[in-house]
């Protein structure tokens, strides 16, 4: 999925037994990708802060996908804006 330039990543939800099972991801726009077969118990994660968004995610793997977690932060995009 690629993300227009107003556009952020806000939720990642899924389902986890042993293994991550499956995994959706929500944007700003209500955009979302699904993947997996979804089995187990369910996880959300989202922002603790209004204006935060998705900065990487990191997890584990053994043999296949042990976890998975979401790091969230406030994106100041004029830092990276330049003008020619």
């Amino acid at each position: 999925m690629e993300l227009s330039d107003d556009e952020a990543i806000i939720q990642i939800s899924g389902k986890a037994s042993h293994y991550v099972q499956s995994v959706v991801i929500v944007t700003s726009k209500g955009r979302h990708l699904e993947a997996g077969q979804p089995s187990g118990t369910s996880f959300n994660m989202y922002p603790s802060h209004k204006d935060d968004e998705l900065v990487f995610i990191s997890g584990t793997n053994h043999g296949a996908m042990t976890s998975i977690a979401a790091h969230w932060s406030r994106v100041d995009t004029s830092a990276t804006d330049t003008e020619h």
